[in-house]
């Protein structure tokens, strides 16, 4: 069964409340006794934990042919009404141009390739190494009551963007309030993990920076993608500071029912597969959910297929881990 050229159509924002509870049950999921749900016997270095939470739409599944939205369709007065006071065309390694535009008020809109665009106001650079390391460092969200401003006039600020730039079916993937004494606490942490790197740009920041970053992925009917949100903006009181746009999507030409019979008990099975030879190392499962992820030509190309995958996490070890793994054969996945 094919459905063409399926659009998308709405935009849900999902509060922080329900932002916290999916941290515990995932939507449409349920949690399971483990000694009531085990499928076949496992390895012994491999076991689940004592309540499984599972991700169980499995039965709506399918994988789709998309095409991504071409980002050199944006023209800058989609983000900035000043005057363009420069534009550049950079040449990379591979041989493509990078597009880079320069507003009066000292914006730079730069689009790398079709499927990714950037934009930002003079300190753009300062706030995307301060959220690139918040990637990485695990920051803790701040109390809203220290927020720099309320969330709720930052998300309609997101929906006003969204609806000018079409872009839909969007929902809240994190919401971190960072005040000017949060960011300035992460002076140090910053510094060493940007150490012989790059120039490090925190001392660059103008007084009174504090800004809500806020994350958002695209769904597949009503499953988020893998990887790296598709949106990331971080909003000053008065400014978009930073704006991300990374694949996103435009429409959907072909969705292919998955064959019957797949079920949660598959994402064990595969993980046994990958890991019943080390002997010397335990899993512990603690959740299974269910998330896209695309095949791409290449970075520049704008139509891909998105495929299910199993997201299994739990501990090793004594940390955390997080393996994927497609659902249609199984293969061990790297989010992009």
């Amino acid at each position: 069964m094919c459905q063409k050229k399926r659009s998308f159509c709405r935009i849900r924002f999902r509060g922080l409340a329900a932002l916290a509870a999916a941290l515990f049950l995932l939507p449409g999921g349920y949690a399971a006794r483990a000694e009531e749900s085990l499928p076949t016997p496992i390895p012994e270095n491999i076991r689940t934990a004592d309540e499984i939470v599972i991700d169980d739409r499995y039965e709506e599944l399918s994988s789709y042919t998309i095409t991504f939205r071409n980002m050199q369709a944006y023209t800058p007065e989609y983000f900035n009404y000043a005057k363009v006071t420069a534009t550049e065309e950079l040449p990379t390694p591979d041989g493509r141009e990078v597009n880079r535009f320069r507003f009066a008020d000292d914006a730079v809109l730069t689009i790398p390739c079709n499927t990714t665009l950037e934009y930002g106001n003079k300190d753009f650079e300062c706030y995307r190494q301060l959220l690139n390391y918040m990637d990485n460092a695990n920051i803790a969200p701040a109390k809203q009551a220290d927020a720099p401003y309320p969330l709720e006039n930052a998300i309609a600020r997101c929906e006003t963007i969204f609806k000018t730039l079409h872009i839909d079916n969007l929902v809240l993937d994190q919401a971190v309030a960072l005040p000017s004494d949060s960011i300035s606490n992460m002076t140090d942490g910053m510094k060493q993990f940007y150490n012989g790197t790059e120039p490090v740009c925190f001392d660059a920041f103008p007084e009174e920076i504090g800004v809500w970053y806020l994350a958002f992925r695209q769904e597949l009917n009503g499953i988020k993608s893998l990887g790296t949100p598709q949106v990331r903006i971080a909003l000053t009181e008065k400014e978009t500071a930073l704006l991300e746009l990374d694949k996103i999507i435009d429409h959907i030409n072909d969705d292919y029912e998955l064959p019957a019979g797949v079920c949660w008990t598959d994402a064990l099975r595969v993980f046994s597969d990958s890991h019943c030879g080390k002997s010397g190392e335990s899993y512990e499962i603690s959740k299974i959910n269910i998330a896209y992820d695309y095949n791409l030509m290449d970075s520049n190309a704008l139509d891909a297929r998105a495929f299910p995958c199993w997201q299994i996490e739990g501990q090793a070890g004594g940390g955390k881990f997080e393996e994927t793994y497609s659902i249609l054969d199984g293969k061990r996945v790297q989010a992009f």
